[in-house]
């Protein structure tokens, strides 16, 4: 975690004990997020940039280590780990503001994914969208 941004590196050199540049992608470092909320680790700044994001409605699927957004896509299985992360910290009011954008993504029409989380339009769902949301449905 820098100062600038509220995420971690996605690795470390061990050779050069540096920390990488390259972009991070939201999911894993959400799952960070999440471990080190489930051991009372969770930072303050790490958990209002999150708050923020949810409030906004603007968890995108990749950024630079200096904080801009590098991919502006979104997915149901990062709100769904921001639920489980302020589920974890005891945040009712947040995990439930980010549970609302999962269902978002439920498919209500009659088509073969009815009631997974996808696109009923292209018929496409992924397995880490749906399984990460119904684990977050379970906190």
């Amino acid at each position: 975690m820098g100062d600038v941004f509220p995420l971690y590196a996605a690795s470390f050199n061990w050779t050069h004990l540096t920390y990488s540049d390259r972009n991070l992608n939201t999911s894993e470092a959400l799952e960070t997020l999440l471990h080190l909320a489930q051991i009372g680790k969770l930072k303050a700044a790490s958990r209002g940039w999150l708050q923020q994001q949810i409030k906004d409605r603007k968890l995108y699927n990749g950024y630079t280590t200096a904080g801009s957004i590098s991919d502006s896509g979104q997915s149901a299985a990062n709100y769904a780990l921001a639920a489980m992360i302020f589920a974890t910290v005891n945040d009712r009011a947040n995990y439930h503001r980010a549970m609302a954008l999962v269902w978002q993504d439920q498919v209500t029409s009659h088509v073969a994914i009815q009631g997974g989380i996808g696109h009923a339009q292209s018929g496409q769902s992924y397995s880490f969208n749906n399984l990460t949301a119904l684990n977050a449905a379970d906190y």
